[in-house]
């Protein structure tokens, strides 16, 4: 059954792309940023919004795309040190019992990070294996295309062992995705009004929010405002 909040019974499906950090650093004349702040907004909006927003079931962070692999070495080594950070952080962060919190850290292109980040990732998507009241996705080094073609692949490869001639549904495409929840919600923060990739399979029926809140200036309070007028919205999904 179908609520005006979410898909089915299951909760809010919420995305966040949070971009803006290089131009608040310029903006604020901060030459060689660490990415400090924008970690400690990241770990502060990600626990308020799983002890205030029951219905939010399932969040989905946005860490890096394809594209920023491509970012000068210098660059690079500041996401990889904070992204190793925070996911050291979060592992001992008692939330995560709490909340019976599942973490998923996903993407095309894992294999390409240090092996530090790597080890983190694999121990702390180890620990909450079997967690299942909620679930939260950090996307690094994912592509919607990407993970898309994945799937197609995925999909082809299954079909060539099985014999049988099966009936292709859209449930069976979904289990190749690295993600196959719909999303019901996004907030892109930093002024850009495109998706640039972010989940465009899951994408389809999501309520958008662009707001101009360069990320590291993104409050909860800003977050809490922005989740009552998705409540407020009135979604048909397509009907």
């Amino acid at each position: 059954m179908e609520n005006l909040n979410g898909n089915a019974d299951n909760g809010i499906h919420l995305g966040i792309i949070p971009d803006g950090s290089r131009r608040w650093a310029k903006k604020n004349g901060i030459r060689n940023y660490d990415g400090t702040k924008s970690g400690k907004v990241m770990a502060e909006i990600a626990s308020h919004i799983f002890n205030n927003h029951p219905n939010v079931s399932e969040l989905t962070l946005w860490a890096m795309s394809p594209e920023n692999l491509k970012r000068p070495e210098k660059d690079r080594k500041i996401v990889y040190r904070l992204l190793e950070n925070q996911m050291k952080e979060l592992f001992n962060n008692p939330l995560i019992h709490e909340q019976n919190l599942k973490v998923n850290v996903v993407g095309q292109r894992l294999e390409e990070f240090p092996p530090e980040v790597n080890k983190i990732a694999r121990e702390l998507m180890a620990m909450t294996r079997n967690y299942s009241r909620k679930t939260m996705n950090i996307c690094v080094g994912y592509g919607g295309k990407e993970e898309i073609i994945n799937a197609v692949m995925g999909l082809t490869k299954w079909l060539r062992k099985n014999n049988a001639i099966a009936k292709l549904h859209k449930n069976m495409f979904e289990r190749h995705l690295l993600i196959p929840r719909p999303l019901d919600m996004v907030i892109r923060t930093g002024g850009e009004k495109r998706l640039s990739g972010f989940m465009l399979y899951q994408i389809e029926y999501a309520e958008l929010f662009f707001i101009d809140t360069l990320w590291p200036d993104f409050t909860t309070k800003e977050l809490d405002m922005l989740m009552k007028e998705f409540s407020e919205r009135h979604r048909r999904f397509g009907r």
